[in-house]
Parts: C-alpha cells; sequence; structure tokens
C-alpha cells in the first residue's frame, strides 16, 4: 500500500498544472484534502508518510512560503519517476479508440544516446510498437506524456509528433494493440 501512496502522490503532482500544489500548516489543512478518493482509505498520517518518503528520495521539493503556505513540487528526479509510472499505465490502457495513430519520429544524435536509449525504453515498457528503429506507432492520446518527457531529456528538437487517419498495414497494428 505504501508504494501505492507514493506513486499515487507522484502523480497528482505530475497532473497539477505547475507539477505541484501547496497547503497551510498552521490552518490543519492536510494533503489528503488533494486526494478525494482516497480520504476514506489513507489516514492523513499515512499520507504524511509518503509526503516523507518522497522528500527523503528527493523525488519532491518542500518550500515554505512567507504565508505560512507550503508548497509541494516535484523535483526532476521526482519527474523522472512519475513519467515512468505513467509510461508503465500507458501498456494496460482499455478506452475507445477515435481511430487515429499517434507517431512519433526522432533522429537523436549520437552525443544524446543516453537520453535516445532512456526515451526507445520507455515508450517500449509502455506498448509502443516499434514501427522502425526510430519511429514508434501507439493508438491513444499520449502526447502530454511524451511531451514532459522529452523536455525533461532535453531532446525537444529531435522528436517529431504525427496524429494519422491511416497507416499503411495497420491492420497489423490493429491486431497488435487489439483493436478489431
Amino acid at each position: 500500500m505504501k508504494n501505492s501512496i507514493i506513486e499515487e502522490i507522484l502523480l497528482h503532482l505530475y497532473d497539477s498544472v505547475d507539477y505541484g500544489f501547496s497547503y497551510r500548516a498552521k490552518k490543519k489543512f492536510w494533503i489528503s484534502e488533494h486526494f478525494d478518493h482516497w480520504k476514506n482509505e489513507i489516514s492523513p498520517g499515512k499520507m504524511k508518510d509518503g509526503i516523507r518518503d518522497l522528500n527523503k528520495q528527493k523525488l519532491i521539493k518542500k518550500k515554505e512560503n512567507y504565508n505560512g503556505s507550503v508548497l509541494v513540487s516535484l523535483t526532476e528526479k521526482g519527474m523522472l519517476r512519475a513519467l515512468n509510472i505513467t509510461f508503465r499505465r500507458l501498456e494496460n490502457r482499455k478506452e475507445k479508440w477515435d481511430e487515429k495513430w499517434r507517431i512519433f519520429a526522432f533522429d537523436i544524435p549520437e552525443e544524446c544516446r543516453k537520453g535516445r536509449n532512456a526515451l526507445r525504453y520507455r515508450f517500449k515498457s509502455a506498448g509502443f510498437y516499434e514501427f522502425q528503429k526510430s519511429l514508434f506507432v501507439y493508438p491513444y492520446d499520449c502526447r502530454r506524456e511524451v511531451a514532459a518527457l522529452v523536455k525533461l531529456l532535453k531532446l525537444e528538437k529531435y522528436v517529431k509528433f504525427v496524429l494519422a487517419d491511416f497507416i499503411d498495414g495497420e491492420e497489423r497494428l490493429k491486431f497488435r494493440f487489439k483493436l478489431n
């Protein structure tokens, strides 16, 4: 359960507009209010422990503002962990397909090999189909996740996104993604 609390907090921060949220410690406002769907399942103490663990692992940072509020936000390491969780969850998506293909093409130079390998690894872990060595296809909307990863890896100028209605030989892809 502890890991799921940590994952849930990381994903909440990732889903936040600025990758963070704030609370007022003096008014007894606690973080669990940001997780309405867990209010009855997770005690504020466990939530507090999860935040403490994330802070120890340097996945989040907390900054106290002059007005007594505390800003909790993701570090770069925390963002990468949240994206890893998000990419793992992409593989198991079960939703109605909009009949559009998301195509990610990249031509990343050798000096950025680590980033290229990291990108390719995340695509494969999420279940993207490797159409060619530097061309991956996915049937569901994932542009936000890919854009965040590409930005984190500092590969924006090397990665292109295409939204397509048709791919030659797409029956193979439909079978692969169980879209028939």
